[in-house]
């Protein structure tokens, strides 16, 4: 069940408990991995300190960092922390990565899960497609489904052209291969709203529907 409090989204009581698990879960394993780089950047820095203070330190005294080699040590080791937390405050930020190694970059969708997908049922902005075969459509769909359109027909390109090209689009299948492939094809003719339900209907835990009759 979803339901809304002064603008936020509220699911049922397990759902609700393991989202809000999962992000005191992410929330320290970002606090150890700064807490990690801090130590890193403390020796590292140190170490820097030292070799500036031995190989190019000020050898006339009137600097006071780099003439002393106490300090010039502390403050490399500061100044090292500071460095490598921050890096490691921006590495837990969602999409850094693939920026920098550009892993997903490229991708033309997003994937998302039970929970998200629940919470896109409700809002009317999201069109939710069946992209399974009718045979996979009679055995249940989800509840909210707005179309049927079987990835592996041969008009499958010509169904998804006379789509609107500005709206939010869900789509899934029974496992999430053929709703991924959707999302590359529909993103290649120029759709750019695309959400792939990651596991398909397979592992969707939400309200599944039956079909008496079909009409293709």
């Amino acid at each position: 069940m979803v339901c809304t409090c002064n603008g936020n989204i509220y699911f049922n009581k397990g759902n609700y408990i393991k989202i809000m698990n999962t992000s005191w879960k992410q929330f320290f394993l970002n606090l150890k991995l700064k807490s990690i780089m801090s130590y890193i950047g403390i020796i590292a820095g140190g170490i820097a300190g030292f070799l500036y203070w031995k190989f190019i330190g000020c050898a006339s005294g009137t600097c006071p960092i780099t003439s002393n080699k106490y300090i010039s040590v502390i403050y490399g080791a500061l100044l090292g922390s500071l460095l490598l937390s921050t890096f490691a405050g921006s590495t837990s930020k969602p999409g850094f990565m693939s920026k920098i190694f550009g892993g997903d970059s490229s991708k033309s969708y997003s994937n998302i899960n039970t929970e998200e997908m629940i919470t896109m049922l409700e809002d009317t902005e999201y069109v939710i497609i069946d992209v399974r075969t009718p045979g996979e459509w009679k055995t249940g769909y989800i509840h909210g489904t707005d179309k049927f359109i079987d990835f592996n027909s041969q008009d499958f390109e010509d169904q998804i052209q006379g789509l609107d090209k500005t709206k939010n689009y869900v789509i899934y299948c029974r496992s999430g291969n053929r709703s991924s492939k959707a999302c590359e094809v529909m993103s290649s003719k120029g759709f750019s709203k695309l959400h792939n339900l990651s596991g398909g209907i397979s592992k969707y835990t939400g309200e599944i529907k039956k079909i008496k009759k079909f009409y293709k």
